[in-house]
């Protein structure tokens, strides 16, 4: 008995010696085997796009460089382009199915993608991935959620503004624009430096083609573009935004209609294929406090912004720049709200932006930021807090069907412009065709 349990005993030990010789050999201790995806983070890729200008897109590169280097196996591919190429583009990537994993979103059209249930929802990734702690609670709520889902995160805040080169009102002898002007100020301020400068430069850029210019004419005369889903405004008071638009071209103050045709939309958010930018006029707008930048940029020290023109109120709103959102079919849902989370709330991200894209809506960033603010980004503070202090409105972003009627608005006015419809003809087909619209849209919602 006694040398059968030593032999037990020998051949245990023997056994474990060759155990451990083997796990030496193998390089370590044996232990379970680990999969080869549980040892390494599984390798994705999430599109990501964008509108702006050059300077923009140098700046978000390096944004995703850096966060590419925190996160390995998170690989992003970027799309960018102009304003209006952005949004056909992203039209037919959403009809094709192809939607970018996160996407910058407009005021203008987050309501209606989110509607067509193209934008995902945050909320299951709040306080894990992502963090809204330091975001503008009112704009979360109010633009950033639609039909009771957090569609779009904001990233900076905004005001409308005109935006004017100092220089030539300098070289023509005159003062330059008042920060509050009424509409009579602001064209008596054209007709002046027109006639100091000469034929090849008119007095302003003419703003009769943009809905949005038209939402803040609205608003200085205290009517409303939208009411109950479609157009709200007195039809009078479109017949006055033509007329005043059509006295000021036939006068020679604004370009006429080709040459105005021929310069990039206001929306195109590039100073580098505008009116302002090749010295055509003096000021231009609707612009807004997070383009001012894009034109600083290019014409170093020589612009300023003032207030959006008045009549009974101001015409300048505040708004939110933009948003981030992300695809409702995304495949990395998480990643995209870690990816966007790194753009809002990270110090590296706010030291690559700065206020490219205006002032940071992230408090916290922004208050981070503050001591390194150029002269230029103590211009876009001063001009937010003296929007905000002169009782603005909110922008409109308007019911679904709105980025369509926004191009129905410049083409149905563009035949205005040109001799081909009379300003009441105009004003008439616009309405017909935009409640066309909305009717439309609205039905679909409702069927829905």
């Amino acid at each position: 008995m006694v040398r059968s349990g030593l032999k037990v005993r020998k051949l245990m030990k023997a056994g474990l010696a060759s155990t451990v010789i083997m796990g030496l050999l193998a390089g370590c201790v044996p232990t379970e085997k680990k999969s080869a995806s549980e040892a390494q983070p599984k390798s994705i890729e999430l599109r990501f796009s964008w509108w702006g200008s050059q300077g923009r897109h140098d700046r978000t590169l390096k944004l995703i460089d850096k966060f590419q280097q925190l996160h390995p196996n998170i690989k992003i591919k970027p799309e960018y382009t102009s304003f209006d190429g952005y949004w056909e583009k992203l039209s037919t990537q959403v009809a094709a199915n192809n939607a970018p994993d996160v996407m910058q979103m407009s005021i203008l059209y987050i309501k209606e993608y989110s509607e067509r249930g193209v934008l995902g929802d945050f909320s299951p990734y709040l306080d894990k991935e992502l963090h809204i702690d330091d975001l503008n609670k009112d704009v979360l709520k109010n633009q950033g959620t639609i039909n009771s889902k957090l569609t779009g995160l904001p990233v900076s805040d905004n005001a409308s503004v005109l935006i004017y080169n100092k220089e030539m009102y300098k070289q023509a002898g005159i003062e330059p624009p008042k920060m509050d002007m009424t509409w009579k100020e602001y064209f008596d301020k054209a007709r002046e430096i027109k006639s100091k400068l000469g034929d090849n430069v008119f007095g302003s850029f003419d703003m009769s083609t943009s809905l949005e210019a038209f939402m803040y004419y609205c608003f200085s005369v205290g009517d409303t573009l939208y009411k109950n889903n479609r157009l709200g405004y007195n039809e009078q008071t479109m017949k006055n935004w033509l007329k005043m638009w059509d006295d000021a071209r036939k006068e020679g103050i604004v370009p006429p209609a080709a040459q105005t045709a021929s310069f990039l939309p206001l929306s195109n958010a590039d100073p580098n294929k505008d009116a302002l930018m090749k010295g055509v006029v003096p000021i231009i707008g609707p612009q807004f406090t997070a383009t001012f930048p894009a034109y600083e940029n290019v014409m170093k020290d020589k612009i300023d912004m003032v207030a959006y023109p008045k009549d009974k109120q101001t015409g300048s709103v505040l708004e939110t720049a933009m948003f981030l959102s992300a695809s409702a079919k995304s495949k990395y849902p998480k990643e995209a709200a870690m990816f966007i989370d790194f753009f809002l709330n990270s110090k590296e991200a706010a030291d690559i932006l700065e206020t490219d894209r205006g002032l940071p809506e992230n408090k916290k960033m922004l208050e981070y930021l503050t001591p390194k603010f150029a002269d230029r980004d103590k211009k876009m503070v001063s001009m937010l807090q003296y929007v905000a202090s002169i009782q603005p409105s909110w922008y409109d972003a308007g019911p679904k069907g709105a980025g369509e009627v926004t191009k129905l608005f410049e083409q149905v006015v563009q035949k205005q412009q040109f001799g081909k419809a009379s300003i009441d003809e105009a004003a008439a087909e616009f309405r017909k065709e935009a409640d066309k619209i909305f009717e439309k849209n609205n039905n679909e919602l409702t069927n829905k």
